[in-house]
């Protein structure tokens, strides 16, 4: 993004005045003074969401009848696609509101509104927008969407695996996804090789629902794609079983080579052991491998914090250590006690646990005042 700000202040008077004025250059049904008046009232007073509604809402009332004349011209003040890069930046979350638009409103013109998810997708996402159309005709929608796999656009084939996911953050429960995870796993199988890492994480992103959703269904997709001999499957198999891993399972620490062999944790000290909020400690693990051959280990630490009802459990990665026979070696990191967007740390005892291949590695108690 061109510059550091809250997102719910993207969508501000600003916004709506130069939405306004785009609208009313290329569509002169477009009713300009209704649509500032209705999506700037009370905007300051709402959240994100909110005022992205509440702007789609203000479309609904000032564009003009039928729909498709509508979507022609929020399409025709879209800016030029974006970059096939990383994520999405600069102006592109300005049209978030045309996203809410079309899922809003868009459902009487099916081949209209899709053909403008498209062409939204390249400039911001249309991820959120397709999903009351799958909730619709969950078969049709997945046609159309299975139709892109091969479009010149990541953004585009992103899309294809974005939409569809069953736990999408931000994204509504749509009705009917669970069921046709073989169609969906099946889109993934046929985009694991997209040479753009933007599509490789979302694909990642969605064998990691279906993982939560139905293990034996979608672990053998990740077993043969870590097998694979591909960088693209190699990288989106790693990323997809990174909960699975933090969580120590078993299947899935083999498939990565972090086999369950005796690993001696010769030490693990923290200190300090009294810390102020902001303020980090420095953990040190000693590991030794009695075994006769090579050890692949895989450390990460649990820390359980205070939380505002109950203790909550987070797990973070510390080092991943190749160990040869006999050898022993230490490892070293840093866990900084400081408040996160969506993290608040609490004062009281925070205890920090090795986990070593997925096996308990010793447990330290810190006081965060």
């Amino acid at each position: 993004m061109a510059e550091s700000k809250p997102f719910k202040l993207w969508f501000d008077d600003a916004l709506v005045r130069s939405t306004a004025a785009r609208l009313a250059e290329v569509e002169p049904r477009f009713r300009r003074q209704v649509f500032v008046r209705r999506a700037t009232k009370g905007l300051d007073e709402l959240e994100m969401m909110g005022r992205v509604g509440q702007i789609a809402e203000a479309l609904n009332d000032a564009l003009p009848r039928p729909t498709k004349d509508a979507l022609a011209a929020l399409v025709a003040t879209m800016p030029a696609p974006a970059p096939d890069a990383d994520g999405i930046t600069g102006y592109g979350y300005a049209l978030w509101p045309y996203g809410e638009y079309i899922g809003r409103y868009g459902l009487d013109d099916v081949d209209a509104s899709f053909d403008a998810m498209v062409e939204l997708t390249q400039r911001f996402s249309s991820e959120f927008a397709v999903r009351p159309f799958l909730a619709a005709d969950p078969d049709g929608m997945l046609d159309r969407l299975e139709a892109l796999i091969t479009h010149e656009s990541a953004h585009v084939r992103r899309f294809v695996s974005e939409g569809t996911r069953t736990r999408l953050p931000w994204g509504k429960k749509v009705p009917g996804l669970d069921a046709r995870a073989p169609r969906r796993l099946a889109i993934l199988a046929a985009l694991r090789h997209d040479p753009d890492r933007y599509v490789q994480r979302s694909v990642a992103n969605h064998l990691q629902d279906a993982l939560k959703d139905d293990r034996d269904l979608a672990f053998p997709f990740l077993a043969a794609w870590k097998r694979e001999a591909h960088p693209a499957t190699e990288w989106i198999a790693k990323h997809a079983a990174r909960g699975l891993l933090k969580a120590g399972d078993p299947e899935t620490l083999a498939l990565f080579g972090f086999e369950a062999q005796t690993v001696d944790v010769v030490s693990f000290e923290v200190s300090p052991k009294r810390v102020a909020i902001g303020g980090e400690v420095r953990m040190v693990a000693t590991l030794h491998n009695p075994g006769q051959r090579e050890a692949q280990i895989r450390v990460d630490y649990v820390l359980e914090s205070p939380g505002a009802k109950r203790t909550t459990k987070k797990t973070f990665r510390f080092a991943d250590v190749t160990l040869a026979p006999g050898a022993t070696e230490t490892r070293e990191a840093k866990h900084v006690f400081a408040h996160r967007t969506i993290r608040t740390v609490r004062e009281g005892e925070h205890r920090i646990a090795l986990q070593v291949n997925g096996q308990g590695g010793g447990e330290v108690a810190v006081t965060v005042r």
